[in-house]
């Protein structure tokens, strides 16, 4: 069967995920598969797409978890039931943090990425300022989620030689008392749980309800401890980082509410469904 004879069978509705998983198993560009319309594609490779086709409209599995990748940034990453896919709207805390960078002197300069799941975070904000950070650390309080964020790096190991990168596990913040950090100048990303629970089981699709870590999305009662522990972490530690947090608008002004004598919180960036990427900084 040919690319073209595929593509027009009608059993297949939803041609963008048979499109992909085309170029997937066939190993080429979605730039490259309308001039391969004629290509032959052995029978083997059809039942891997059939299936993985299935898997998606039936098995309601997300299309990253079948392809084991994630486009990120222009990167791929690789995704599995370990982490939270990351979503595209988080690529704006990457360029807040690259404008942040670019108005700095490139001495000195230490990453954290908390909660950093799979690692497209830290990965992305390193890969982009390949030159501007001395040493990194990649905090994970699951194991198993931190070892997903350690083949990430083995992936992209040859383009971070300059960044000596430590991937701890860790509650948040805690592994601080155990380093160094004079003289440094501390830049901190987190994605943390921020979901309500009501907001998560309304509106969320099923394939993610059901595939998804749920913990990842949804995290105690008003879906902000987890960005409080950090804060009191930081203060307990004494240390100053410029923070790069998302979270829902609402939640902004509670947390500035409650911290406003000691963290200033700047709304860098706006996207749909009431979402904000914050900077935020010790006074």
């Amino acid at each position: 069967m040919k690319i073209q004879e595929l593509l027009q069978n009608q059993e297949y509705t939803q041609k963008r995920v048979l499109e992909n998983l085309i170029c997937y198993f066939l190993d080429i560009s979605r730039e490259n598969l309308r001039i391969s319309l004629d290509q032959d594609i052995e029978e083997s490779v059809i039942n891997k797409i059939t299936q993985a086709y299935d898997d998606f409209v039936v098995q309601k599995k997300p299309l990253e978890y079948i392809l084991w990748y994630v486009a990120f940034m222009r990167n791929k990453f690789k995704i599995d039931h370990r982490a939270l896919i990351p979503r595209p709207e988080t690529e704006y805390m990457i360029q807040a943090v690259n404008e942040h960078v670019s108005t700095l002197t490139p001495w000195n300069n230490i990453l954290f990425d908390i909660g950093t799941g799979c690692g497209v975070l830290w990965l992305s904000v390193l890969l982009h300022n390949p030159s501007f950070f001395t040493e990194a650390y990649l905090s994970e309080y699951v194991d198993y989620t931190l070892s997903l964020a350690q083949e990430n790096f083995e992936i992209f190991k040859p383009r971070l030689s300059k960044t000596k990168v430590n991937l701890v596990q860790s509650n948040l913040l805690n592994f601080v008392k155990d380093i160094s950090l004079s003289d440094s100048n501390l830049i901190l990303v987190a994605n943390l749980p921020y979901i309500p629970e009501n907001t998560f089981d309304q509106n969320v699709w099923e394939n993610v309800k059901n595939r998804e870590p749920k913990p990842a999305f949804v995290w105690w009662e008003d879906w902000l401890d987890y960005y409080r522990e950090m804060f009191q972490q930081i203060f307990d530690f004494w240390i100053k980082p410029t923070m790069f947090l998302e979270m829902m608008t609402r939640q902004v002004d509670v947390l500035r509410k409650e911290f406003w004598e000691k963290i200033k919180f700047q709304e860098t960036k706006t996207f749909h469904f009431n979402i904000r990427i914050v900077k935020a900084r010790i006074k």
